[in-house]
């Protein structure tokens, strides 16, 4: 158990008396009918009461279908990724990463896995691929979403322990009548023909006592090669004129496991002899000879191979989804309803041929140089492209039964049950099999021949699966006055299971493929939860509100998450909030069981940087290995949010909203560097997951990083400040009408953990290293008559990058312009056309001419989108 705070005390008081308060009407009580016309109640996200006001006591901002279509947005991750309220970005269609066909949120930049994502009030559990920790968003459908709520407050009291940081709420299509049909397609400038195409149909049918809504959506985007980018191409570029390129430091897209020769003691490296041959079968823009005197040793080179000209950055996605809703009165004040869905998410990806050291390469083999045996940094590329291809599965399913109790004040009750099962595949082709290798050695097979290549290609298999049952009761119902109206109940509970495996295919688990590894996990839990929130109208301008949640994990015990809010009607016109929650979160299961998994990271060698001045300032790709940890504990949260909402007239409007959110004992993943250097200034001790692997040297210097070790762990934890304002206006003239709507998020302090010599501290890294401080969303529409003009522009502020001699160089702010023009041709339907990223800006680079950050800024360029629209 947990120790609670006195809010959880306070809270849990609360919840006991409402408790008593239910038991003690055991019997149906009667009430006065109210005379007055009845204002509909509807439930805001954040709150499971139903309420008539619409700006209650937490931030919520609305994202509707028709403003993703005005902002240029293709998939609805691309609406969330835009968002001013997804700070530092989120991940997206990646191809070279684990996670390649999945997209997430990550609101206020406290981690994907710190928000929950709804569909209709409901929980979507996260994706097996990135080990139930994050929800998938590329397993919705666009057509059929009616519109996005998020809430920016800590809502674990309501829904559960990863709502830390906000909730996401897709709200779907229901009670449709009607066909509609959808065209699209889009053709982005850099890149050859159509780069994207879409279809939707959504159709609904009413029935005295029900309806039906089916939708069923497909799109695909193709990837973006790395070599159709400037700056993502592999180049050389002699920076000091000295006539010498030197690796890394003069290099991108080029990587030292081409065939490039360790001496016995690793103190040096030297191009095999071949590499000339190679050179001149393949190309100058595939293999050449580079001087390494600054990233090995003096005197060394490398035979590099430019694997920048033959990979992705972006991945492809081509998505189908169906979705159905339902709902249909089965006897008076009962309603039957359910939900369908099923997507299938195919995603290609390509990487550089397999990469893979030579380990015992004989001393008369001909790429050797040193005559001893010895090991070589080799790119198999005679293999072939090393292909991704994925392929997610989901099946989603939800039925239950709401209704009303029309002798209790007509208090509303509601049960249901919901499967979902996620089955996502992951193939590899043309890799490295090391046994197919051992074995053209030992029979003195050529490799280069048609039977040696055959003997060495291998695909790679990784199955993740994930099932998830949900159970969930609960009853509304008003009881008691206060002076400002009767008080408003909810209480209910929740059990739901996850199953989460993650299966390897043997030779990969074996260590016997050269390019990818992982090993076989897997893991389960159950939770049990109960919930209760009360809704206090203290007088006519005041609300107080309190809920509380309790969680049993089976595999952490319990918890009891609180949260208190006030809303206060100062004026007709004005509404002030606040409110103050706590909560834990569990490690997911991927944190806890998932597979250990390889990759290639950037990432600076610091240690040897300080001590050379030259060799490991620049990034380079490095050997690391991501562990699970079953020993990790559970973070705890705090969230204050103060705010007001302004109508300053029927047509202009403003909202101020002031938040801190502080989570301690924070589970994360050290970054390679991170590992480098905290092993090296002793803040990070060595373990079977944190570690160091660096070349032998003889004379005691730092030697070559070759291998890292990481993984999760607590630690101390991070506090994120800041304040959003958002304004918005709609002006009806003669000339047409104006609406406009400014969305702006302000950080203004993001506390973390970084090593200060050579100790853990909590740095402020607000407007540094890919951290905006300001991010800021204006969309603005001009109407008249059947025309619509549309323009949206969505800003990223400048942030600083640290250099490798502590000194700071600022990066660039980010601008997009999004322009549409929509035509209503009445009966024959809506055309619509634009052009996102009107000024064809390329993503913000690094101080060196790099792309390092795909979550926070994108590499589509100009692109031109055409739909078209009908409805019967």
């Amino acid at each position: 158990m947990y120790k609670n705070s006195l809010l959880a005390n306070s809270v849990r008081f609360a919840l006991i008396s409402g408790a008593a308060a239910t038991a003690a009407l055991t019997a149906p009580a009667v009430f006065a009918a109210d005379e007055s016309a009845e204002v509909e109640r509807i439930e805001v996200t954040g709150s499971r009461i139903k309420r008539s006001d619409l700006e209650g006591a937490s931030p919520v901002t609305t994202i509707t279908a028709d403003d993703m279509k005005v902002e240029g947005n293709f998939t609805v991750a691309d609406a969330l990724r835009n968002s001013n309220l997804n700070s530092f970005g989120s991940f997206s269609e990646a191809s070279g990463s684990s996670w390649q066909s999945q997209a997430t949120i990550n609101l206020r930049g406290a981690g994907s896995s710190r928000t929950l994502v709804l569909i209709d009030g409901k929980r979507f559990p996260g994706s097996p691929t990135m080990g139930g920790a994050s929800a998938n968003l590329n397993a919705i459908p666009m057509a059929a979403v009616e519109r996005i709520e998020i809430l920016t407050d800590g809502a674990s009291s309501t829904y559960g322990s990863d709502a830390i940081a906000g909730v996401v709420n897709i709200i779907m299509k229901k009670n449709y009548q009607g066909i509609e049909f959808n065209v699209g397609a889009g053709a982005r400038e850099r890149d050859d023909g159509m780069t994207s195409k879409e279809f939707g149909l959504v159709a609904g049918y009413e029935m005295d006592k029900g309806n039906i809504t089916f939708a069923w959506d497909h799109q695909d985007r193709e990837g973006i090669a790395d070599g159709a980018r400037d700056y993502t191409a592999a180049k050389m570029t002699d920076h000091n004129n000295d006539g010498i390129i030197q690796a890394y430091e003069e290099t991108d897209g080029w990587s030292y496991f081409g065939a490039t020769i360790a001496s016995p003691d690793w103190a040096t490296t030297q191009a095999s002899p071949l590499c000339g041959d190679l050179e001149a079968q393949y190309g100058s823009d595939v293999f050449q000879t580079v001087a390494a005197d600054n990233d090995w040793s003096p005197g060394s080179e490398y035979c590099m191979y430019a694997y920048g000209n033959v990979s992705y950055n972006k991945a492809s996605i081509d998505r189908n989804t169906v979705y159905v809703d339902a709902n249909y009165e089965v006897f008076e004040d009962v309603e039957w309803f359910g939900r369908v869905m099923f997507t299938q998410n195919e995603s290609f990806g390509r990487y550089a041929p397999p990469a893979a050291t030579w380990d015992n390469m004989a001393a008369d083999n001909p790429h050797n140089p040193f005559g001893e045996e010895t090991t070589g940094l080799f790119r198999w590329v005679d293999i072939g492209t090393r292909d991704g291809n994925s392929s997610d599965y989901n099946q989603d399913y939800l039925t239950g039964l709401r209704g009303t109790i029309s002798a209790w004040n007509d208090a509303t009750w509601e049960v249901y049950y919901h499967y979902n099962k996620a089955d996502n595949k992951d193939i590899g082709e043309y890799y490295l099999s090391k046994g197919g290798l051992a074995h053209n050695i030992a029979n003195g097979i050529d490799l280069g021949s048609e039977q040696g290549v055959a003997n060495m290609k291998a695909t790679t298999l990784t199955q993740n699966k994930a099932i998830f049952h949900q159970y969930n009761a609960g009853i509304g119902f008003d009881a008691f006055e206060l002076p400002g109206g009767e008080i408003a109940h909810y209480a209910g509970m929740e059990y739901f299971t996850q199953d989460y495996s993650s299966v390897y295919d043997a030779q990969s688990e074996a260590g016997l493929i050269g390019g990818s590894a992982g090993n076989s996990a897997g893991g389960d839990r159950s939770v049990t939860a109960f919930f209760y929130e009360v809704a206090m109208p203290v007088v006519d301008s005041v609300e107080i509100n309190l809920a509380a949640r309790y969680d049993d994990y089976s595999d952490f015990g319990g918890n009891l998450s609180p949260k208190a809010s006030v809303r206060w009607q100062a004026l007709d016109s004005v509404v002030v909030r606040a409110s103050y929650s706590e909560a834990f979160r569990a490690p997911s299961l991927d944190q806890l069981y998932a597979a250990t998994s390889f990759s290639a990271e950037d990432a600076r060698d610091l240690p040897m940087c300080d001590a050379t001045g030259s060799a490991g300032c620049d990034e380079r790709q490095v050997d690391t290995w991501y562990s699970a940890n079953d020993q990790l504990g559970p973070e705890s949260s705090e969230y204050l949010n103060l705010g007001v909402a302004w109508d300053i007239t029927d047509s202009f409007g403003m909202k101020v909203d002031y938040f801190k959110l502080d989570i301690t004992d924070v589970i994360s993943t050290r970054s390679t560097e991170a590992v480098i250097e905290g092993i090296h200034d002793g803040s990070i001790a060595t373990t079977d997951t944190f570690y160091v692997d660096r070349a032998p040297t003889t004379d005691g210097s730092l030697g070559r990083v070759l291998e890292v070790g990481t993984g999760y762990d607590n630690g101390s934890g991070f506090t994120i400040e800041g304040i959003d304002v958002g304004l918005n206006a709609n002006v009806e003239t003669e000339m047409g009408d104006f609406a406009f709507n400014w969305s702006n998020s302000f950080v203004l302090s993001y506390d973390e953990e970084q090593s200060v010599d050579g100790e853990l501290k909590l740095v402020d890294t607000a407007g540094t290293n890919d951290q905006p401080d300001y991010k800021s969303v204006f969309t603005t529409t001009y109407s008249m008559g059947d025309h619509r003009v549309g323009w949206n522009m969505n800003y990223t502020s400048s942030t600083e990058e640290e250099r490798s001699d502590g000194t700071m160089d600022e990066r660039d702010s980010w601008l997009i312009h999004n322009i549409s023009y929509t035509y209503d041709i009445g009966s024959f339907g809506i055309v619509m056309v634009g052009v996102n990223n009107l000024t064809d800006e390329d993503p913000v680079l690094s101080s060196k001419g790099k792309y390092e950050n795909p979550e926070l800024y994108n590499n589509y360029g100009r692109e031109y989108k055409a739909s078209y629209t009908i409805k019967f």
